[in-house]
């Protein structure tokens, strides 16, 4: 076997590009090393206008070009040269007596898939079916083969797929006559990629029935559609009123039906709604009546409530559907939602979108999120498993523990700073936990709490409904811990009495130390919930 310093030297290379940069500067550094040159037609033509000797791919493969382009690589001695193990003798005894000849290197960039369907959607043509065609046309076939063929037999092959890549190529040629094994590792890891980018493409556009066209994305420049699970616990497909889901009602509506899947968890036996605006929940209550348990989470941000996505943990009642009429919001979900049971709501807010419910609970197992040349994937933050000690002279009260809950639960779906004001309540016949003030989206935590939370807080406890409280009736949690007192005293000026957060920090002890000051009780968690 070669030493790992030994370079990859490139007895033979398959040139076929799409895009033609550069690819003649690579070819004439090969060809000065020695290496034939083998291409596909109009790459080719492009080697041969630039004055190079060039091997049909047709004397390789043994086949002739066919069906308008669709077969020239595909074939047993082209993937054989490239994937036999260099240095097996079983391997090099099977390629003599076949009499095929080693493939070494291997130049590709795919059909411009993704270019064609960038200019399908800004042209949308009036035919589906003809655009469909056109796309099915660049779905490159025999490039990946050859890509796939390559990287898995790295870094005895070299595989390239941007022209990027084709200076250090050139480089190391004209110092040493071949390719060190680095870079064709590291060429292969960037050909998985390209593999997989294509191919996501490629589903993007053609994937299967159960796929949901929108106007556009995140903004009306970007293109989207929603890829769904047709059995999945929120019905995506149905089209219950005529106004479109919108890409961001989809995250909006995700986000809310997390939540009300934690406030059945938290009180099961109670009616749950949870409002969300630009994927931050604004309004979230829990009540023994859904009108009671609505118009609670309402009240805690009327102003951002307004145009917003409405999740319930129940089948929408009279009552409610009445309520809704004489609101403006975006969406509702819930169980059971039919066209017939909305009609009512229909004739006074025809814009309505909404998406039934059939399971609450079910939450994705991987979260990805792609990155400038990676992808970040992680478990969900599922499950209310925070224990909560007490740390302070003053115990945090027991009979606040299902509150804690339900503050945890809210906080955790604001984004980072999170600071969650939360009250329970009692009284003329309704009772329930409700969301009274958030801080979310902050650099600054104390910022968070005196110019979001407080402020709201305030402003829903004056309310004139007849509701009233205190702030000293509040608990505030949390998302993560406070590296300094100053939140501790900032709660204490603002009236709070109770606090919960995950701990952690180095100062914890001139936070507890505050809290033991102002007479406050704290609680660690132990589990901090960002949400970036």
């Amino acid at each position: 076997m070669p030493s790992v310093n030994t370079p990859v030297r490139l007895r033979r290379a398959l040139f076929t590009a799409s895009d033609k940069t550069g690819i003649a500067e690579l070819a004439s550094a090969m060809h000065a090393t020695g290496t034939e040159l083998v291409a596909t037609g109009k790459t080719a033509q492009v080697l041969i206008e630039a004055g190079l000797p060039v091997t049909p791919i047709e004397r390789i493969s043994g086949s002739p070009e066919a069906f308008q382009g669709r077969m020239k690589t595909l074939s047993f001695p082209v993937c054989s040269g490239i994937l036999y193990r260099r240095g097996d003798s079983k391997d090099e005894a099977d390629l003599d007596q076949l009499g095929f000849a080693p493939i070494d290197c291997v130049v590709v960039n795919f059909y411009p898939f993704e270019k064609a369907a960038a200019m399908s959607g800004a042209q949308r043509s009036s035919s589906p079916e003809r655009e469909r065609k056109a796309l099915i046309d660049e779905v490159d076939i025999g490039g990946p083969t050859l890509v796939r063929s390559a990287a898995k037999n790295a870094p005895d092959t070299l595989v390239l797929t941007d022209p990027t890549q084709y200076a250090r190529v050139i480089r190391e040629l004209g110092e040493t006559q071949g390719v060190s094994r680095e870079t064709s590792l590291h060429c292969a890891a960037r050909a998985w990629d390209r593999v997989l980018e294509y191919d996501q493409a490629i589903q993007f556009e053609l994937g299967g029935a159960s796929r949901l066209a929108l106007r556009y994305g995140e903004n009306p420049h970007q293109r989207g559609h929603l890829d769904f699970d047709p059995d999945g616990p929120l019905d995506w497909g149905a089209r219950l009123t005529t106004a479109e889901l919108s890409y961001n009602n989809i995250l909006d509506l995700s986000g809310a039906y997390a939540l009300a899947s934690d406030l059945l968890e938290i009180s099961p036996q109670s009616h749950g709604v949870v409002i969300v605006k630009h994927n931050n929940p604004c309004g979230v209550a829990t009540a023994s009546t859904q009108l009671e348990a609505l118009t609670r989470a309402w009240e805690g941000d009327p102003v951002s409530a307004f145009g917003g996505v409405l999740a319930f943990t129940r089948p929408l009642e009279p009552a409610t559907l009445a309520w809704l009429g004489e609101k403006f919001v975006e969406l509702v979900a819930a169980p059971g939602l039919t066209g017939e049971a909305l009609a009512g709501l229909l004739k006074k807010r025809k814009n309505l979108k909404a998406v039934p419910i059939r399971r609450f609970g079910e939450i994705p197992a991987r979260q990805t999120v792609t990155v400038p040349g990676g992808r970040l994937v992680q478990t969900p933050d599922a499950g209310l498993i925070d224990p909560l000690r007490s740390v302070t002279r003053a115990e945090f009260p027991q009979s606040r523990q299902s509150l804690a809950r339900f503050g945890i639960a809210v906080c955790r779906s604001l984004k980072s700073n999170a600071i969650a004001l939360v009250r329970e309540y009692s009284g003329a016949g309704a009772t329930g936990f409700q969301l009274v003030g958030a801080g979310q989206g902050q650099p600054n935590r104390v910022e968070a709490l005196e110019r979001l939370a407080v402020p709201r807080a305030e402003h829903v406890l004056g309310a004139p409904t007849g509701h009233g409280g205190h702030m000293e009736d509040l608990v505030m949690v949390s998302d993560a811990f406070f590296p300094f007192r100053d939140t501790v005293d900032a709660a204490h000026r603002a009236g709070v009495r109770a606090i919960i957060q995950p701990g952690g920090s180095i100062k914890d002890a001139e936070s507890i130390a505050a809290c033991d000051e102002h007479g406050i009780s704290m609680a660690f968690t132990g589990v901090r919930h960002f949400r970036h």
